[in-house]
């Protein structure tokens, strides 16, 4: 194969650093996206055995997959036909034009053929659910900060209804620490944007699966990465407003069965979600990327071309923003 480099755009001392990154022993360290798609994969790939690299500067030949927020700084390091295939992970950012691939992180973005989707890594150092719980709802996580919360659960009213039936409403980064991997004492998932926030279509179904693999339920907003993934009933409750999510929390609380059936389901469901499942869908997109690399080299394209490639997807997105 290829030489693989994962590019990042740190000076040496930070990428010293995050060479020396132990995912599962210190998951804290992982906050922005380029962190967890690229110097995580780094780790899980290099764990694995695999020859790859963590890098500030573009090499002279093999596979380079970069975050879409480093675009600028990888370009300015480009050289006219340099013998790279260039593999952006678009995460929440805009397409990048120049690339030759896009790495995307739900399935309604890929097309099988310039944008391939692979999911996003399950949480490092998880902490699934104490079983010894029982089927109680005691304790909800919303995985946001607060004031992403939607207003109406801190309202007195919403927050007497839980105290009533005894539900804690808990923001996994409402401390000066946020904690994302800990979910021993939490009972249920409320993943529900505000109102005003609108829908957002390019998120991935990464709190869902999360869940799945903690053995916890979830009740989520009705997002495109959410949907992709439902095969029934049991996978998740959909609530498009908070008053869903308070009904889908009751039923939780005071339907016999409903709590177990769902823990059952996701941890099931999350199997195909695992950090060695996902290890192994990079090491079948890698394998894809070699052979394009291969038939790449033979007909190289310019620089130019590289860059007229992304002033064609601006103006593209222009006129799909006027329609």
């Amino acid at each position: 194969m290829h030489p693989i480099t994962f590019f990042l755009d740190a000076d040496d001392a930070a990428l010293a650093s995050w060479r020396a990154l132990r995912p599962d022993a210190e998951p804290q360290r992982l906050v922005l996206g380029e962190d967890y798609w690229i110097v995580l994969t780094h780790a899980r790939l290099r764990e694995a055995g695999m020859d790859v690299r963590l890098a500030n500067r573009v090499p002279d030949a093999g596979i380079v997959v970069f975050y879409a927020g480093d675009k600028r700084a990888l370009w300015s390091q480009l050289r006219d036909r340099q013998p790279v295939l260039l593999a952006a992970v678009r995460s929440d950012r805009h397409p990048v034009g120049f690339a030759d691939c896009e790495i995307v992180q739900n399935a309604s973005s890929a097309d099988g053929a310039r944008n391939l989707h692979v999911p996003h890594w399950p949480q490092p150092g998880l902490i699934p659910r104490d079983r010894a719980r029982g089927d109680a709802l005691r304790v909800v996580l919303f995985p946001g900060t607060p004031q992403n919360l939607d207003p109406q659960f801190t309202s007195d009213g919403t927050q007497r209804l839980l105290r009533e039936r005894g539900i804690e409403l808990r923001c996994a980064g409402g401390g000066a620490q946020p904690v994302w991997n800990d979910y021993h004492d939490v009972d249920a998932l409320l993943a529900l944007r505000p109102a005003a926030m609108g829908l957002v279509r390019n998120k991935p179904a990464w709190k869902l699966f999360n869940a799945w693999l903690a053995g916890v339920p979830a009740v989520l907003g009705p997002e495109s990465g959410y949907r992709e993934l439902r095969e029934g009933p049991l996978d998740y409750v959909e609530a498009a407003t908070p008053d869903d999510a308070l009904r889908a929390l009751q039923r939780l609380h005071d339907e016999p069965g409903a709590y177990a059936a769902m823990v059952a389901n996701g941890l099931h469901r999350g199997s195909a979600f695992t950090t060695q499942a996902t290890l192994a869908r990079w090491q079948q997109l890698l394998s894809t990327l070699d052979a394009r690399l291969q038939r790449l080299q033979q007909h190289p394209p310019t620089r130019a071309a590289r860059r007229g490639r992304e002033w064609i997807a601006r103006l593209r997105r222009m006129w799909r923003s006027r329609g």
